[in-house]
């Protein structure tokens, strides 16, 4: 059975120590007295009282709505204090109104938002906007997304924090930096857990200041694909679309006016290059420009459909090489050696092709999966086998 939260022993606990308002201001709580707490602040430094019956005012309100309004009407003339205190308690997050609120959410909501800081997830009541797009340079595309959790200088970055907004069957598409094209898809698969990352910027100047990759604290979220697209969108193609492109980068800005994500910057003010962040916020506007991803994702629909009107069945698409990572040059200080786990890896995947291989020359064709079906890394017609080997 648990209790609710009572106010004097709350600021009992935080006797002594610096809490941080919503704009970043610290106040310190020196101590109690029978009605108020004595609050330091920076232009009170020996402190000023707050009284106690508005901080439980504040608690009661937040327990009861589940949220709750950081303004004097509401919490009373200090607020901004009742709101710090509001933020020690466990499971509660500020949201990046205005005026500002602070939600009472359950703890894996608190967490992330703890661990990704405050994101303006301006597609949060439109469930057509579950598209991503990574801008990366890896040649393991599909197999993952991996970022650090903290920039060059130790801050938190949209770029890599939106990895936690992601959610199970989110479509993310993949940038190639080297091809100059968004080539492939796929599909979240799975929640955001913690490892090492080896990184290593895309930004020059940090690239200048870090000459080789290093391990650090990363976030993981595995992927099901990847999924080429044939033919990939090229940079070329999306630069013919620039007077759309921009049309939909300011009909969302007049709705959004806050940050967006957005994959796509203008270069000079007119032309489109990809952003330098790893992760950003695909729009499904961005989508009904270019047919050919919105068609792509919805292929597996479409062959089920063909296939449940054949006589003969079928399943898979054309085969495709099975690619892993270069092996590290380097032991790299993880509890495993990534090097032993890419070895193992490439030996899957040389024997996987090789297998491949073997099968064409027998005349049978190895397939690849489709987007919806088991995961599988290649096939074969069991009754094609028959036909060809019987």
């Amino acid at each position: 059975m648990t209790t609710e939260p009572d106010a004097r022993s709350l600021l009992e606990s935080l006797v002594g120590q610096q809490i941080t308002t919503l704009t970043g201001r610290p106040n310190t709580v020196l101590n109690l007295a029978d009605a108020d707490v004595l609050v330091s602040t920076d232009r009170s430094p020996e402190g000023t009282p707050v009284p106690i019956a508005d901080v439980q005012s504040a608690i009661d309100h937040l327990l009861e709505a589940g949220e709750v309004e950081v303004h004097p009407r509401s919490l009373g003339y200090r607020s901004s204090f009742v709101g710090a205190v509001l933020l020690t308690l466990p499971g509660v997050v500020a949201l990046s109104t205005s005026p500002p609120r602070i939600r009472l959410v359950d703890p894996m909501t608190a967490y992330r938002v703890g661990e990704a800081g405050h994101l303006n997830d301006w597609w949060a009541d439109d469930p057509r906007q579950r598209f991503w797009l990574e801008i990366t340079d890896r040649p393991d595309i599909g197999i993952d997304l991996h970022c650090p959790q903290r920039d060059a200088t130790g801050n938190r970055t949209p770029g890599y924090s939106l990895i936690w907004c992601v959610r199970v069957d989110d479509i993310v598409f993949h940038y190639e930096k080297g091809e100059h094209a968004i080539t492939a898809w796929s599909r979240a698969a799975g929640l955001v857990t913690e490892a090492p990352t080896v990184w290593l910027s895309h930004r020059g100047a940090t690239r200048r200041r870090l000459l080789q990759e290093r391990a650090q604290p990363g976030w993981w979220l595995d992927l099901d694909g990847p999924f080429p697209l044939d033919p990939p969108l090229t940079l070329a193609h999306i630069r013919e679309s620039a007077p759309q492109l921009r049309a939909v980068l300011e009909a969302l800005r007049s709705r959004h006016p806050k940050s967006l994500y957005f994959p796509f910057s203008f270069y000079r003010g007119i032309e489109p290059r990809p952003q330098q962040p790893y992760l950003n916020k695909l729009p499904v506007e961005f989508l009904e420009l270019f047919p050919a991803l919105a068609a792509a994702i919805e292929q597996a629909p479409a062959e089920a459909d063909n296939q449940s009107a054949s006589t003969t069945p079928s399943f898979g698409t054309a085969y495709r090489e099975a690619r892993v990572s270069p092996l590290p040059s380097e032991r790299q200080p993880f509890t495993v050696d990534p090097a032993l786990v890419e070895r193992a890896l490439k030996g899957h995947s040389d024997m996987q092709n090789a297998l491949a291989q073997i099968l064409r020359q027998a005349g049978i064709e190895p397939r690849s999966r489709l987007p919806r079906e088991p995961n599988f890394d290649m096939g074969l017609s069991q009754e094609r086998c028959f036909r060809r080997l019987g």
